[in-house]
């Protein structure tokens, strides 16, 4: 086994093969992660919220559910998961949302630039968005259909476990957002371990 420690407020990418596992440990409770993954082989093949919703018809994800790439392929099954709560359709935070939201938008870090930084490490050319699995954070959507952001319900040790159904690289970042519910008002580190 092997561990990656993601201090808060930033993110790495890693690599893993067809068929390993690993885990996203909320290590300190509510604490948000943003997953978002690429083919190691092909570089425009990568994880598709939107597909992934349309596959599964619920925006509900967690035990037994694919996330599937762009093109319609099985990229990751969740073999584990301690909370099944996690949400699908809020874009990755970027200098532009602190803006919007908080008028805090210069140099806040954010999970879009620590994903495309992360990623480019490994030779992958950025993302002009990105549109992640957000782990551990907690939505609803209203009768009026309104988007409401909760504090999450991840508890300190709680994890997710995948199963990597192609190769890939994977980028995980911790949630920068302090300012509002979605961390509980305070940016924690998260715990990757790489089960083989």
């Amino acid at each position: 086994m092997r561990e990656i420690t993601i201090a808060k407020q930033t993110g790495q990418a890693f690599k893993i093969n067809k068929g390993e596992r690993f885990s996203v440990i909320d290590m300190e409770g509510q604490q948000v992660a943003d997953l978002f993954a690429v083919n190691s082989n092909e570089f425009d093949e990568f994880f598709s919220a939107a597909v992934t919703i349309d596959c599964k018809e619920s925006l509900s994800i967690s035990i037994g559910d694919i996330l599937y790439s762009n093109r319609y392929q099985p990229m990751m099954t969740i073999i584990e998961d301690d909370v099944s709560v996690h949400e699908l359709l809020i874009p990755s935070c970027r200098a532009e949302t602190y803006q919007h939201f908080y008028n805090v938008g210069h140099h806040h870090s954010n999970c879009f630039d620590n994903i495309n930084a992360s990623l480019k490490q490994h030779g992958i050319p950025p993302f002009n968005s990105i549109q992640p699995l957000n782990i551990f954070m907690n939505t609803a959507v209203t009768p009026e259909q309104t988007i409401l952001i909760r504090p999450p319900v991840s508890k300190a040790g709680d994890k997710i476990t995948f199963k990597a159904e192609l190769d890939l690289i994977v980028c995980i970042s911790a949630c920068s957002i302090s300012e509002g519910a979605c961390n509980a008002g305070r940016c924690k580190p998260v715990l990757i371990q790489i089960l083989v």
